[in-house]
């Protein structure tokens, strides 16, 4: 386009389309031709319709609505894995008023749905069992295919003086008989070493695949363990959750909500001996928060160690997890931690603190129910739990501070 330049500044105001202009809803600046395309599909400050509800909403609050506060928005019972039978989809405002009428069921439920796991983990070979076998397999094939390998190079040692002797007695005079014969029989032993050591080869193949094959299945078995292990520490979570949901029992709060958790194990010889056996290798706290509405958190802890500290230590770790409020929280989750070990004799504890670190995936807003845990798997060596008074009458006092 042209224009007299004494006309220049008044088209940049107020008629070339590429003009920054401020949007009415979120205040930045953007080219006056790309308003439309902004408002319509990014801008943050935008209303836009609810497809469920249709209510008018901001753009940038439209799925916490549509997941929080949306009476209409269609969802399935979270119960019907453990065994509700609710098949419909619900709108929210019936999804709220089912779980609260299925209470007591779905609580049944979940008790069902974890004594059966825990019923089932009973059947499994315990890990120090399989770790037992998997070593033996590998020790039974060395001295198999030990044996094999000396046999064969016997069998090729024997195959190379046969072929070595035959030479010289058909170089010495083949015309003679009794050469003759000698060299047709030495011939014959080569043919059968030749088939011998054929066998050897392929008898040592199938035992190399068969092995492979067991180690492979108790792997399997492990990894089925370890999913099992997890799913009984979530569902134990749930429990709580519907406890809480159901009051709290008498002179005990379920949840703490102002960063603290005070985490009593009892029965600490009996969980112990389960861990080393591989029965329940990790126990989960209670949850609690950060505030009334704040992080949703727990502890988890390895009663015979986990990863550096398998078999040598006691391992404690930190979790954040999924809670209601996340939307209204700043992520990532930076906070000091501090978790302790309590001497419940002369207040000698066991501390240990960090820092949460923003970069790692332990500490972003959770897309499962609990994020990968975080802590010290070198917390406290077994060896050192008896030195002092960790553990009395048979119980365990862990605390975490989140601040």
């Amino acid at each position: 386009m042209t224009f007299q330049r004494f006309h220049q500044g008044e088209h940049l105001k107020s008629e070339c389309e590429y003009r920054n202009v401020k949007c009415d809803f979120c205040g930045k600046d953007v080219a006056f031709a790309s308003m439309k395309e902004h408002v319509d599909t990014i801008c943050e400050g935008a209303p836009v319709t609810c497809k469920y509800c249709k209510k008018s909403i901001l753009r940038k609050d439209i799925e916490r609505h549509e997941r929080r506060d949306c009476d209409e928005f269609p969802a399935n019972c979270e119960f019907q894995a453990v065994g509700c039978n609710h098949a419909k989809t619900l709108k929210q405002r019936e999804l709220h008023q089912h779980l609260h009428e299925g209470l007591i069921d779905h609580s049944g439920q979940l008790l069902r749905h974890t004594l059966a796991v825990v019923s089932e983990l009973k059947d499994f070979v315990p890990r120090t069992e399989y770790t037992r076998m998997s070593q033996k397999i590998q020790d039974d094939i060395t001295e198999v295919r030990s044996s094999l390998s000396e046999k064969f190079v016997m069998s090729v040692g024997k195959l190379t003086g046969f072929e070595r002797r035959v030479e010289s007695l058909e170089s010495s005079g083949g015309g003679d008989a009794r050469i003759r014969n000698e060299v047709h029989e030495l011939t014959s032993k080569i043919r059968d070493l030749t088939t011998e050591s054929s066998n050897l080869r392929e008898r040592d193949m199938s035992l190399e695949r068969e092995v492979q094959d067991k180690i492979s299945i108790i792997d399997r078995l492990q990894s089925t363990m370890d999913q099992r292990d997890e799913t009984l520490a979530l569902n134990t979570v749930k429990i709580t959750d519907l406890e809480s949901q159901r009051g709290p029992r008498p002179q005990q709060s379920i949840h703490s909500y102002n960063g603290t958790l005070l985490w009593k194990i009892e029965s600490y010889q009996r969980k112990r001996q389960d861990a080393i056996n591989g029965v329940k290798t990790a126990l989960y706290s209670q949850h609690f928060y950060s505030a009334q509405y704040g992080y949703k958190m727990c502890a988890k802890v390895y009663m015979n160690g986990d990863g550096f500290g398998k078999g040598s230590h006691l391992s404690l770790f930190f979790v954040v997890m999924r809670g209601d409020y996340d939307a209204l929280q700043t992520w990532p989750f930076e906070k000091k931690i501090t978790m302790m070990l309590l001497d419940q004799g002369n207040g000698d504890h066991m501390i240990d603190a960090f820092n949460s670190d923003p970069q790692s995936s332990s500490f972003q807003r959770p897309k499962s129910d609990m994020n990968v845990a975080s802590g010290s798997p070198l917390f406290m060596p077994l060896d050192s739990l008896n030195n002092r008074q960790y553990v009395k009458d048979d119980v365990l006092f862990i605390k975490i501070f989140v601040d």
